[in-house]
C-alpha cells in the first residue's frame, strides 16, 4: 500500500489511490494491510519528528508516559489514549525544549506543533489546544503529564 493515503472518519473511508488498494469489509470491519505509513510521507514525518526522537531526555520522558499508560508505541510513533493529553504534553515539551523561536501576539513563546503531530500521528494540535484553553476539553491527566517533566 505504499503511496496510498487512506482517511477513515466514522463510517467514511476516503482512499487516495496511487497503487492498487484492496479493502476487505465484513459487517462493518475494515482491515487494512500494511497500515504503517511508508515511503516519502513517512520519511517526511520522521524528519519533522527528528528534533524529538534524537533527544535522549525527551525520549526518556515519552517512555515514562508509555509506562504510565498515557500512550502506546506504534512503530516509531506514539498513540495517545486521549488526544487532548497528546496536545497538552506537546505544549509543555515544546516550551521545555525551546522548539520555537517565534512569539505569539501576547509576546509569549509560541508552540512548535509539527514535530509532535508527526511523532503522535495527529493533526490540528493548535486548534485543539485553543479549544482546551476555552474550556471545551477537560484534561484529566494534567497532573500526570506535568509530573513527567519534573
Amino acid at each position: 500500500m505504499a503511496g496510498n493515503t487512506i482517511n477513515v472518519q466514522g463510517s467514511y473511508i476516503d482512499v487516495h489511490d496511487n497503487e492498487v488498494v484492496n479493502l476487505n469489509i465484513d459487517k462493518g470491519t475494515v482491515t487494512l494491510q500494511d497500515h504503517v505509513a511508508t515511503g516519502q510521507h513517512d520519511d517526511e514525518a520522521r524528519g519533522r519528528a527528528a528534533v524529538l526522537t534524537e533527544n535522549e531526555e525527551f525520549m526518556a520522558i515519552i517512555e515514562k508516559a508509555v509506562e504510565q499508560g498515557l500512550c502506546v508505541k506504534e512503530g516509531w510513533q506514539y498513540k495517545w489514549r486521549e488526544k487532548i493529553d497528546a496536545v497538552y504534553f506537546a505544549s509543555v515539551a515544546s516550551h521545555k525544549y525551546h522548539l520555537s523561536n517565534r512569539h505569539d501576539r501576547d509576546g509569549e513563546l509560541a508552540f512548535s506543533w509539527k514535530p509532535f503531530e508527526a511523532l503522535f500521528n495527529g493533526t490540528g494540535f493548535r486548534s485543539i489546544y485553543n479549544d482546551y484553553l476555552n474550556g471545551k476539553y477537560k484534561l484529566v491527566d494534567k497532573d500526570k503529564i506535568d509530573k513527567l517533566f519534573r
